[in-house]
């Protein structure tokens, strides 16, 4: 509820749903409101985090709902939750269901304005932020239900939600948010390089918690932030918690060669791992996906994981310890049940709160790919 200091990434498949809860103030990264286990179109049994949402919000208010890129597997069931629309037509008592919650703001990239594609899941968050941006300059644009930052470094670098709960945008550029739209006929080009990549700070009685929330960034976006900010002040890349980037996937922290080849072959990106190697005290890794298996389908991958496990050992070994710090909302160890990872933020920095494991909801639908362009892995 309001005025608990929380960080959840709910338990969503392979999607980012991803709950900050600081200062009275409630920030929503993402939403998946769809399938908890992998992307198995036969298994409708999805945890249902709604009343999760609803508890968080208190008063059928969200506070700022960031949407880092409008893939599917970040936006899928936005409308399920959340009004879209003037919020004079908000239905405070409907019939059948619970009320929807009012987006106080939204933010997104001028990408996520104005997206190559349009899929089913994304056109209801796709058709409300164009709704708002119509209202910019306007007094009903101000409204609580009308506001929308559209997001890029040239126009924004840092901000606070309230005091002591602080945010630092440290991508896209405009050149990574202006994508090449593809040919009429050919697969939509990814949209995972124009992801909000954002550095938040929350304080508390003086300690800080900093956690790092990236979307699907690309590793060509990691490489840029290594050169241009991790080398003049590597505190703004600093985090407690890593949100795993593009659901721990290697493409985010390297480049395979020969993809699909008998012969494929892969090579980390020393200047990617940089950029997000810089973990403050013992922190935490989370993967907003299934339990990550040697040999599985990717994302998430094993080798990706491998890679996170080293930045938190701190040059030391890989010991249970350090594996335990690496969580996985799919399932960890041996166990495929999914669990929201939760953590507290307290003065000390973020602890990690015991594992709630969701009730579960037949949704229908969905489908066994993630994303909605590109390629993955």
């Amino acid at each position: 509820m309001r005025g608990d200091y929380r960080l959840t990434s709910f338990a969503s498949g392979c999607g980012d749903s991803i709950l900050i809860e600081a200062h009275d103030k409630v920030v929503m990264i993402d939403i998946h409101y769809r399938s908890g286990r992998a992307q198995d179109e036969d298994d409708d049994e999805a945890p249902d985090f709604a009343s999760d949402i609803r508890a968080a919000c208190g008063n059928d208010h969200l506070d700022v709902f960031v949407s880092t890129h409008p893939d599917k597997d970040h936006v899928g069931g936005f409308s399920k939750l959340f009004h879209c629309g003037s919020p004079d037509n908000w239905d405070s008592d409907p019939e059948d269901s619970d009320p929807k919650i009012i987006v106080d703001e939204i933010w997104c990239t001028p990408y996520g304005l104005n997206p190559h594609y349009v899929t089913d899941q994304s056109k209801p968050i796709t058709d409300e932020i164009k709704r708002r941006n119509a209202l910019q300059g306007t007094f009903a644009g101000e409204r609580d239900g009308n506001r929308i930052k559209v997001m890029d470094t040239s126009r924004f670098s840092t901000g606070a939600i309230v005091t002591d709960f602080e945010w630092r945008l440290l991508a896209p550029t405009p050149a990574e948010w202006d994508i090449p739209k593809t040919a009429e006929g050919w697969p939509p080009a990814s949209s995972n390089p124009t992801s909000l990549v954002i550095q938040w700070t929350i304080r508390r009685f003086g300690g800080e918690n900093l956690i790092l929330t990236c979307g699907d960034t690309s590793v060509e976006v990691l490489e840029r932030l290594e050169k241009d900010a991790h080398r003049k002040n590597p505190d703004h890349l600093a985090w407690h918690i890593l949100l795993a980037p593009h659901h721990c996937s290697r493409r985010s922290i390297g480049r395979v060669l020969n993809g699909g080849c008998k012969d494929e072959e892969f090579t980390d990106s020393a200047e990617a791992l940089k950029a997000i190697g810089e973990q403050r005290g013992n922190g935490y890794v989370v993967s907003s996906s299934r339990r990550v298996v040697r040999g599985g389908d990717t994302p998430p991958s094993w080798h990706a994981k491998r890679r996170y496990l080293r930045i938190l050992a701190n040059g030391g070994e890989i010991t249970g310890a350090v594996e335990g710090r690496f969580r996985c909302t799919g399932g960890n160890g041996t166990a495929d049940l999914p669990a929201h990872v939760v953590f507290n933020l307290t003065s000390g920095g973020p602890t990690l709160a015991p594992a709630k494991v969701p009730a579960t909801v037949g949704l229908g639908g969905g489908g066994a790919a993630v994303g909605g362009g590109g390629s993955y892995g």
